[in-house]
């Protein structure tokens, strides 16, 4: 199985990559303005950012729906989790800017994580502030509402935070995403 990580510009793709390694998943990094097809991988991580453009939320937003309709797992990360949301409706909101380690509190049981809490890395300055139909917030912390979303009856996920540079947690919910 492969997995594609979509590049958006973040400095932690590079984390990412190492985090797939570690887990010994084979993986394939394209930049968002690279020639690839979908229906060669099997899994799709898209990466935050770290500049708005266009482009970028065109391209990713596209990526959502066409996992969305062809049943592609799928897992954004921070913008990558905002895209998502707004890409099917929800809305995000200018915040505080936010980085470093933040505890998030598991509200409902995801097959991501089995904790009630964890310790994640943030770097940030939107939330996602409404979900969209269909989308269910898991974990929340002082900082977000909405720090793990997915969607109610596809494999569809969002972080606000940042699992490839959270430590073991973040690994863990690499791995069983990767493994769904």
């Amino acid at each position: 199985m492969n997995v594609l990580i979509i590049d958006n510009g973040s400095p932690y793709v590079k984390d990412l990559d190492l985090c797939l390694d570690q887990i010994g998943q084979s993986h394939t990094i394209k930049r968002f303005d690279d020639d690839f097809s979908l229906s060669s991988y099997e899994k799709v991580i898209l990466s935050g950012r770290q500049k708005n453009k266009k482009q970028i939320n065109a391209v990713n937003s596209k990526i959502s729906k066409i996992c969305f309709n062809d049943e592609i797992p799928l897992l954004g990360i921070c913008y990558g989790a905002e895209i998502v949301a707004l890409t099917f409706g929800g809305s995000i909101q200018k915040s505080d800017y936010v980085q470093g380690l933040n505890r998030i509190s598991i509200e409902k049981p995801i097959k991501l994580l089995k904790e009630a809490y964890y310790n994640v890395y943030e770097s940030h300055s939107y939330v996602i502030s409404h979900l969209p139909e269909d989308f269910v917030g898991i974990a929340s912390s002082a900082s977000s509402k909405y720090e793990i979303l997915c969607h109610s009856s596809k494999k569809i996920f969002g972080t606000q935070f940042h699992p490839e540079k959270s430590g073991d947690c973040g690994i863990e919910l690499i791995r069983n995403f990767v493994n769904l």
